[in-house]
């Protein structure tokens, strides 16, 4: 479980400088498909990078299974990391490299090394997300749904806890778009691996998330089960998303 206490994210050191992050609380289930969403610069990113420790934290705890890891280095956090995937919006594979060896680089990042098993691994892995074929073809030659798929076995390859996605389907057409979240979804009930999804897009919400929270100016505004929030918005936030304003008003 991932429990987020009156996080606060300043990029500016002045006082009275606008916080990406406001005092954010937020409780993320063991197994859930939770969604952070928001307009752009509400502060969805810098959470999801606070998660993982790419930012720090101004004030406030993230604690993951009881442990507040926001002080974690060295060794500490490179543990912490390897539970802890990412699937980025522009794919983030490495060009010069194969599919299977984009697959094997956690395992190279980790130990130095990749070995016979971590191979049968990865090609288990393409297999899962329908790419098995294509282990010896370059990025270049995918589609852009294909290489998110290739991002998201490269993400299980250190068979991680909790998985972020940000903004993973937003470069992507809408049956590609549709491929990835039945993928995703599958990969949560088949593995129980936790999935945080960072959107701007309410529709990507409703079908894959169970929960979520709205973000706007980098507070929490609104939280709860998708089916609710989505039958009864409260914020103007989730009626801007919802597209439920009354622009004429």
């Amino acid at each position: 479980m991932i429990e987020i206490k009156n996080l606060t994210k300043a990029y500016a050191a002045a006082e009275g400088a606008p916080h990406a992050l406001d005092n954010v609380s937020l409780t993320i289930a063991d197994g859930d498909i939770m969604g952070i969403i928001g307009m752009s610069g509400a502060g969805k990113s810098t959470l999801v990078r606070c998660i993982n420790l790419l930012e720090r934290p101004t004030s406030g705890s993230i604690i993951v299974d009881g442990q507040d890891i926001t002080g974690l280095s060295g060794a500490a956090l490179r543990s912490y990391r390897r539970r802890v995937a990412m699937i980025f919006q522009n794919f983030g594979l490495l060009a010069q490299k194969t599919v299977l060896a984009n697959v094997c680089f956690p395992f190279l990042a980790a130990t130095g090394k990749v070995t016979a098993a971590n191979r049968e691994r990865a090609l288990e892995l393409l297999d899962m997300v329908g790419l098995k074929e294509k282990a010896q073809s370059y990025p270049s030659q995918l589609s852009g749904g294909q290489q998110q798929r290739v991002a998201i076995a490269r993400a299980l390859a250190c068979d991680p806890e909790y998985i972020l996605c940000d903004e993973a389907t937003s470069a992507l057409d809408p049956a590609s778009t549709n491929t990835i979240l039945k993928l995703l979804r599958q990969i949560n009930r088949d593995t129980g691996v936790t999935v945080i999804v960072i959107t701007h897009s309410m529709g990507v919400v409703e079908k894959i998330c169970r929960n979520v929270a709205v973000l706007e100016h980098g507070r929490v505004v609104e939280q709860g089960s998708v089916a609710d929030v989505f039958a009864n918005p409260q914020s103007n936030a989730a009626k801007v998303l919802l597209e439920r304003v009354d622009w004429d008003a």
